[in-house]
């Protein structure tokens, strides 16, 4: 039969210490009743007056109040709690992203169209594309209309299958990946793939002059567009630091391409 305990008071007067979730108690000075406790956050420790008598068995909701519990403080490089509102467990999906950015460039749409519709070309002057195969082009236009895209952010690298949209009575050219189908009802490869659920850049060339798609002094404005959505909550988390200089980023690159492709007379 295990022998009962029972709570005997100490003869004299104890602090409390808590150190490593455990209350120690240590023998104190009779002459000066306190109980001392120390917060996790904070090397230093306050005491404060004891009232009555500790024991043995008294538990530290007991000792004392609950607005001076202890209290662990913990920071996180990413906000934990915002990651998971809308992680893949619940079931309100995430959003779809959109980052968009322009640019005047002092050329005429036609020239500025045949760089943008080289997809091929991507990953020798686009950042966050590590490479780009076209894998099958119109019939009738010559154009691509499927590529292998290696998107990526530091750490986070994918390659995954596009459909591209080239419309050059309009002006555009779209990449879409993801979200199993897209605004035409046709089905997306890769709808399941990798980092993104839906991913999509569009390219759009606004003529500013009438002085027609070649003319020279022609202006046109060039639109991006870039919508996405991640697989995991976390990479959202970490995308969202700098999501807002993607967009610039790239059209300022496709404006050093632009600047080098005409001066070398293409």
């Amino acid at each position: 039969m295990r022998p009962i305990l029972r709570p005997r008071p100490f003869q004299r007067h104890c602090t409390l210490q808590r150190r490593a979730n455990r209350l120690i108690s240590t023998i104190n000075n009779p002459s000066i009743p306190s109980i001392g406790y120390r917060y996790a956050s904070t090397p230093k420790s306050t005491s404060l007056t004891c009232p009555y008598p500790l024991t043995s068995t008294l538990r530290q909701s007991t000792l004392l109040p609950k607005h001076l519990h202890p209290i662990r403080h913990q920071r996180s490089f990413i906000d934990i709690p915002n990651i998971f509102n809308n992680n893949n467990n619940n079931n309100t999906p995430q959003t779809i992203r959109t980052l968009r950015a322009s640019r005047t460039l002092p050329f005429p749409p036609s020239p500025l169209y045949e760089i943008i519709a080289s997809v091929e070309s991507y990953s020798e002057f686009l950042p966050f594309l590590g490479a780009s195969t076209v894998t099958a082009r119109d019939k009738d236009t010559g154009y691509p209309s499927q590529a292998f895209l290696t998107v990526g952010y530091g750490p986070f690298t994918e390659t995954f299958t596009s459909r591209v949209i080239c419309d050059r009575d309009n002006w555009v050219v779209e990449a879409r990946s993801g979200g199993g189908v897209g605004e035409d009802g046709k089905p997306i490869p890769g709808a399941d793939e990798g980092l993104f659920s839906h991913l999509s850049t569009k390219w759009e060339l606004v003529p500013l002059s009438s002085k027609g798609a070649s003319g020279a002094g022609a202006e046109t404005e060039v639109r991006l567009e870039i919508r996405f959505r991640f697989q995991n909550a976390m990479h959202t988390a970490v995308m969202s630091a700098v999501e807002d200089k993607v967009a610039g980023v790239m059209i300022e690159a496709f404006e050093r391409r632009i600047k080098e492709q005409m001066t070398l007379g293409r």
